[in-house]
């Protein structure tokens, strides 16, 4: 059996290009950063629209043109790259959307998911490119009760 919470293959790759673009000093084009990172440009590309959406990057016209992270590595968490990527991460469809499931309200599970996907979320708020980043530095949480 596979592993039960999962990023896409395009959020782990998403995570590659900030990796590429926090190493460049100045704007980086798709075909750099594909070329650092060995995806194909229109992978890169499409990685970049969404980054930029979600305000993670901005991008320059002209001939320095390129991406450029707007936030520092320390403060991009894992949880704004999934986000930009795939709209977030829960276990179940209930932890966010009630009527995702027409047993939720006589389910005894629903509560205890809920509590469950908040320490995730938690976790993935608290853990920045940076900390991952860092071979050095051991990851800690705290998580609130």
């Amino acid at each position: 059996m596979g592993p039960m919470i999962k990023m896409s293959k395009l959020t782990e790759y998403a995570f590659m290009v900030i990796m590429a673009l926090k190493k460049s000093d100045r704007p980086a084009s798709a075909d750099f950063l594909s070329s650092v990172t060995g995806l194909e440009t229109p992978t890169v590309s499409k990685i970049l629209k969404q980054l930029k959406k979600a305000g993670i990057l901005v991008s320059k016209r002209g001939a320095n043109g390129g991406y450029l992270l707007v936030k520092r590595k320390h403060e991009i968490t894992l949880n704004d790259v999934i986000v930009a990527m795939e709209g977030g991460m829960s276990l179940t469809d209930c932890a966010d959307d009630d009527s995702a499931c027409h047993l939720t309200s006589s389910c005894y599970m629903s509560e205890g998911m809920k509590k469950v996907n908040q320490v995730i979320l938690a976790a993935l708020q608290s853990v920045t490119v940076s900390d991952i980043l860092d071979e050095k530095k051991k990851i800690t949480l705290q998580i609130k009760p």
